[in-house]
């Protein structure tokens, strides 16, 4: 029965995201994991793998819009491999499986807006461990034995706002600040930070910095910058920590979310042409109070423009 769910949500998303197909003029691929970090130990947040099409528009006010859809998957492990007892367990293990929909407005050269929507499961059904187990043996790295302890099935539903803006803009620096807040049963949390750019950069509503490096005709001009972007994060609810609102009391092992946890990303961006590329260090604080260690991890990003 599990694996008839697992196959069904998985397929339905997958349907979902290729009928979306159509319209796109940029598709990209995302990869994060600490193991790029040639770290001893793989934990907390394991892997990141995440499909993205994207398009732009004009509207009548002569302002930019960029759709960009994203089917992703995100695995959560504890530190220690060897889990015997639910006492091992400083980061539930949980696996997340989603599709989501990101609308980007760009009204002028200083201010981005941006609304998304999500539709994801949590639990078995998503694929986390089978994922794991199958890059593991491959890698010859010694597999996670805790996954029976796992957050249980649940369908997730999120919405999320952010609002940026340009506080200094030169020519080859740009300060901005920003806010998001995220609401559903996924994840409840606001978020506050800055994004500091310095070298060959476009503006906002063709930026790579903004995954709006796409046009509905021609091509944007060349990018090479690097960005600082540390945040801090208020957490009410986080689903891959406590477990779904209806399934908590049925997880083998939840925990509850730190109230605030830290994160410092530092990134380097080129693009040229048809082609994109991104790599970015992250470094996360707890996110809950028994974890033993900080966490970080390496991000990679390909874009290829289709128009």
């Amino acid at each position: 029965m599990k694996k008839q769910q697992r196959f069904i949500y998985l397929h339905l998303l997958g349907i979902c995201f290729l009928g979306m197909q159509a319209n796109a003029q940029q598709v990209g691929f995302t990869t994060e994991n600490d193991a790029y970090l040639l770290k001893l130990e793989d934990a907390y947040y394991s892997n990141g793998i995440f499909l993205h099409l994207s398009y732009a528009d004009q509207s009548k006010k002569n302002t930019k819009r960029v759709h960009r859809f994203e089917l992703g998957q995100q695995i959560f492990t504890p530190l220690k491999r060897n889990t015997r007892t639910p006492a091992d367990i400083d980061r539930p293990y949980a696996g997340y499986t989603y599709i989501q929909y990101t609308r980007s407005w760009f009204n002028n050269e200083k201010a981005v807006v941006q609304l998304t929507g999500t539709l994801g499961i949590i639990g078995p059904a998503s694929g986390g461990e089978g994922l794991q187990n199958t890059y593991h043996r491959w890698l010859k790295y010694a597999p996670f034995l805790g996954w029976r302890y796992q957050i249980s099935n649940q369908l997730v539903l999120n919405t999320g706002v952010l609002y940026a803006h340009n506080l200094i803009a030169t020519k080859k620096f740009k300060w901005m600040g920003w806010g998001a807040a995220r609401l559903g049963t996924a994840f409840i949390n606001a978020s506050v930070g800055t994004k500091m750019v310095y070298g060959l950069f476009n503006i906002n509503q063709s930026s790579q910095l903004w995954n709006a490096a796409v046009e509905k005709k021609g091509m944007p001009k060349k990018e090479f910058f690097i960005y600082w972007n540390p945040k801090i994060t208020a957490q009410g609810y986080n689903a891959t920590i406590s477990g779904g609102s209806k399934t908590a009391a049925d997880s083998a092992v939840t925990l509850h979310p730190k109230t605030f946890v830290f994160q410092n990303t530092i990134g380097l961006a080129y693009s040229e042409g048809r082609w994109a590329a991104q790599i970015e260090l992250v470094h996360q604080s707890r996110e809950t109070a028994i974890q033993l260690n900080r966490h970080r991890y390496l991000g990679l990003q390909l874009q290829y423009r289709i128009n």
